[in-house]
């Protein structure tokens, strides 16, 4: 059995797009050899799409995640779908893995009336002109208040609040 990061060199001379998701910021913990490709994928060939070692990604996922699997009284659905609704599964430029930093991978989906949920730009920053200067870009972040996105059993309710 090769180390792991043997496995790692390995696999990515030939995953060269996967090597450099791994490089980025916030990676699963390969290139130091705490963990094995193998880990997720079967090297050898597997009925699943990208070989991997579980029927599906979110049941690959919660082989280390089993806090995120649930069953929750409350569900975030695109959770419980699939992880990569929100997540790259090598390695991203933005925090945990994700696949745009909040609150911009939030409003993709949320945005209400009820809510202070107004898509957020660069342009309404403290000190802007724009009669509609807003300082909710400034250390704003959806995850301070609503700290469970994946499920809650929380009495707060479906808001996923603390």
């Amino acid at each position: 059995m090769q180390s792991a990061e043997a496995e790692f060199e390995t696999c990515s001379s030939c995953h060269t797009g996967e090597r450099i998701d791994f490089l980025k910021p916030s990676s699963h913990p390969l290139v130091d050899g705490r963990m094995r490709c193998s880990d997720c994928h079967a090297p050898h060939g597997s009925s699943t799409p990208a070989a991997l070692n579980a029927p599906t990604l979110n049941e690959t996922c919660y082989a280390c995640h089993a806090e995120l699997r649930g069953p929750f009284l409350w569900e975030h659905p695109p959770a419980r779908e699939d992880c990569a609704n929100c997540h790259r599964p090598h390695g991203s430029s933005h925090a945990a893995l994700l696949t745009q930093r909040t609150p911009f991978l939030c409003q993709q989906c949320h945005l209400a009336q009820f809510h202070p949920s107004t898509a957020l730009s660069g342009t309404g920053l403290s000190g802007s002109t724009l009669p509609s200067g807003s300082t909710s870009l400034m250390g704003r972040d959806c995850m301070n208040c609503h700290a469970q996105v994946h499920g809650s059993n929380h009495p707060s309710g479906v808001g996923a609040t603390r």
